[in-house]
């Protein structure tokens, strides 16, 4: 059943659903607070993150730089001043903006500079060289292993960071964005509708009679009931409308509309939506939803977290926008 309008607090608030709003009030109050307590990281490790963030096209800018400049150094200070730490340090962030080819190209092209500037192993140049050719061919062999080997291991190091970041955005257990993930999208999502000249549309979503689901068929049959929550929300919105689990059995999602009514219109799919997929589940829990429209998505969210609750009030499986 589908309800929406304007109530009394007083008449339709209970005093659980009053101490619960409260609660999860202030924590979207306090959440930014929270993220910004990180421990204390290196210069590198801060270089090394900024950097996986960066644009292609200034990090081609300054590496192709750096890389003229150390070659054009090596070859001006002569035979005799070795940079071969320097060769390695430019390899390693070349592979870790760019990936593993980029920094086997360069690689390549860094052993052939330091080889032609500075020999075989007996320092003199490729072309004064005295070494056997047995020996020098021994000797551009260690070098290519060497560099081939920080190559690979800063690679399998940056796919393992971008998996890592990715991890700690998503929720396991539905694969939807997570509390984290959803205040950063929801932020770019604002600015989208600025640019766009469009509004928000931010509902709150919370799962009736998921708790007697967990007592009475166990920890297993709640995941279930969780993730067709999770597909059918998904599959509700767009693919690049925000939709995350905050947590427990609560689920938010954050999309632009054209107008007030459009984005009422949309809140009443999305729930019937949902419903639809609950009750066509072996599972008896339903939802009830809040949902905003706004410029703000602090204060759309807050909004539709108060009416959520009110919807709740009115009987539950309700929506209220």
């Amino acid at each position: 059943m589908t309800r929406h309008g304007e109530y009394s607090k007083r008449e339709i608030l209970n005093d659980e659903g009053s101490r619960k709003a409260r609660r999860n009030r202030v924590r979207f109050r306090h959440l930014p607070l929270a993220m910004q307590r990180s421990p204390q990281r290196s210069l590198l490790e801060m270089m090394l993150r900024r950097s996986a963030r960066s644009s292609t096209g200034p990090a081609v800018g300054w590496i192709v730089t750096m890389w003229i400049v150390l070659v054009a150094l090596d070859g001006a200070t002569g035979r005799h001043y070795s940079f071969n730490s320097l060769y390695l340090v430019l390899l390693c962030m070349t592979t870790w903006c760019f990936g593993r080819i980029a920094g086997l190209t360069s690689g390549a092209m860094a052993i052939a500079a330091t080889l032609y500037l500075n020999g075989f192993g007996d320092e003199f140049s490729a072309r004064e060289s005295s070494v056997p050719a047995l020996a020098a061919a021994w000797n551009a062999s260690m070098r290519g292993v060497g560099v081939v080997f920080i190559i690979l291991l800063v690679g399998a190091f940056r796919r393992t960071f971008d998996q890592e970041q990715a991890n700690a955005l998503i929720d396991p257990l539905t694969g939807l964005g997570n509390r984290r993930s959803f205040q950063r999208e929801c932020k770019r999502q604002e600015m989208t509708a600025r640019r766009d000249r469009r509004i928000l549309l931010c509902g709150v979503i919370d799962l009736d009679g998921f708790k007697a689901v967990n007592d009475q068929h166990g920890h297993a049959a709640g995941d279930e009931v969780l993730r067709i929550v999770a597909q059918a929300l998904g599959a509700a919105v767009r693919p690049y409308d925000v939709t995350a689990r905050l947590g427990g059995d609560e689920f938010a999602f954050c999309l632009t509309v054209r107008d007030e009514a459009a984005g009422q219109l949309k809140a009443g799919r999305i729930h019937e939506a949902v419903m639809a997929a609950m009750e066509a589940s072996e599972w008896s829990a339903t939802c009830s939803l809040g949902a905003a429209t706004g410029s703000d998505v602090e204060q759309a969210l807050r909004v539709a977290d108060k009416i959520m609750y009110e919807a709740k009030a009115l009987g539950k499986s309700s929506w209220i926008f």
